[in-house]
């Protein structure tokens, strides 16, 4: 088992990593810890998880043989596929919002703001892709925005090579569902 522990303004992340932990496993089998329980007190959060076999792409990548990385991008492929099929069952007014239908936590977003205090490291839930990207636009560049009309799915925000388990040359498991 794994325990993640935080404080409890982080409680709101875990929730949501609970969340996508379970929409992951429910919808499409993609090979993710099964989320076992989450408390808070006043001062800490606590997430608790079964252990996911496996370790880092980044630590083994070089050890992998040719054929082992073509399996591994063959499974990585198939896993993000399937994720990125999962059916939107939350805040159906919201178009962009985390697995809970809640604001979502996204580093990228975070750092083209100002810090909200009274928001923290949340923004949304968004209506559509447009507002979002009015958002996101710096008054240093007025007239530059984000393309729009993308088809709005289901993600795993910081998917890279920690979070990527590999055991026996084949993708064992995407870790760390928070964002």
């Amino acid at each position: 088992m794994y325990l993640k522990t935080t404080g409890v303004e982080q409680h709101e992340a875990l929730s949501n990593e609970y969340g996508a932990l379970q929409l992951g496993r429910r919808h499409c089998g993609i090979p993710v810890p099964r989320p076992l329980d989450l408390v808070s007190s006043s001062t800490k959060s606590y997430f608790l998880t079964s252990k996911a076999p496996g370790l880092r792409l980044g630590l083994c990548i070089d050890t992998l043989s040719d054929q082992e990385l073509v399996t591994m991008a063959r499974d990585l492929r198939t896993c993000v596929g399937l994720l990125l099929s999962i059916p939107k069952q939350v805040a159906p007014n919201h178009a962009i919002c985390n697995a809970l239908g809640n604001a979502c936590c996204d580093d990228r977003i975070n750092a083209a703001l100002d810090y909200d205090e009274d928001q923290g490291d949340f923004v949304g839930p968004f209506l559509g892709e447009e507002v979002l990207n009015k958002m996101l636009q710096t008054p240093a560049l007025p007239g530059v925005s984000h393309r729009g009309r993308h088809r709005i799915v289901f993600t795993h925000a910081d998917l890279n090579m920690r979070n990527v388990l590999v055991q026996n040359g084949r993708l064992s498991a995407i870790v760390d569902w928070e964002n």
